[in-house]
């Protein structure tokens, strides 16, 4: 019988970390058929389910985080017996994500600068690395308890992990059962222009797409029709902007 400790890791594996595998290649998809607003919030929510996935792996509290990327990340970094390896510039893309990528209804402007998807994919990798129960212990017949702890954190940071990112691989993970389904068409999607998934370790992306974007929605673009919006459409995140618009400048 599976003890409690597996099935939770088991809730972790499929409610977490599999459905967020599955926004990155959501992601991917709609960054590819330049869909912008879509893949912000289908990459926000791949990055706050697998942040969350390392948290719960290690039996940390996620219920007041929300939508928080930054809080997130910052939670996970406090782990004190693990030192992460995070390279420094996938923390401005995650507060990036946690800035633009909640936009859902449009309630505020942003932008592309056109290596988001790059960015993600980068992420996507240092990050989920740790997106398994990694303080596994074996016991031995006489009884001695081995704790495997060390080994696994080892194995995620070896230069070798770093040198080959498309070799590294986790028992039983969504990415890695469409990776090897070379017949799936979400796995086109998953490795196309895609440094750290493939059969192929990449050094170099040719055809790259790059997709400058800028956009504003209309109530920015005309300020004046904010409070007859207002009484119709809730606006949690841009209200006091217009707020502070509205006040009368002092002379």
């Amino acid at each position: 019988m599976a003890s409690k400790q597996s099935k939770i890791n088991d809730f972790v594996d499929r409610s977490f970390r599999d459905i967020a595998d599955k926004d990155y290649i959501v992601a991917r998809i709609v960054h590819r058929y330049g869909l912008e607003q879509q893949f912000l919030w289908s990459a926000q929510q791949a990055i706050e389910k697998y942040l969350k996935a390392i948290l719960l792996y290690n039996r940390l509290d996620t219920r007041h985080i929300g939508h928080n990327l930054t809080l997130a990340f910052e939670k996970v970094l406090k782990i004190p017996d693990i030192d992460f390896d995070f390279p420094e510039d996938i923390r401005p893309f995650i507060e990036y994500l946690n800035n633009y990528g909640v936009n859902r209804y449009f309630e505020y402007p942003y932008h592309l600068n056109g290596e988001e998807c790059l960015a993600l994919d980068r992420t996507v990798w240092f990050i989920r690395r740790y997106c398994y129960y990694l303080r596994q212990r074996v016991t031995k017949p006489d009884g001695a308890i081995i704790d495997l702890f060390p080994q696994i954190i080892k194995k995620i940071q070896h230069p070798d992990t770093l040198r080959k990112p498309n070799k590294y691989y986790i028992f039983g993970g969504y990415l890695e059962k469409v990776l090897e389904n070379k017949g799936s068409k979400l796995r086109s999607h998953l490795i196309y222009n895609n440094f750290y998934y493939g059969k192929y370790k990449k050094k170099v992306i040719k055809n790259y797409k790059i997709r400058i974007f800028f956009t504003k929605p209309t109530h920015f673009m005309h300020p004046e029709i904010f409070p007859d919006l207002s009484e119709l459409v809730s606006f949690p995140n841009v209200r006091q902007h217009f707020n502070k618009e509205s006040k009368p400048k002092k002379p």
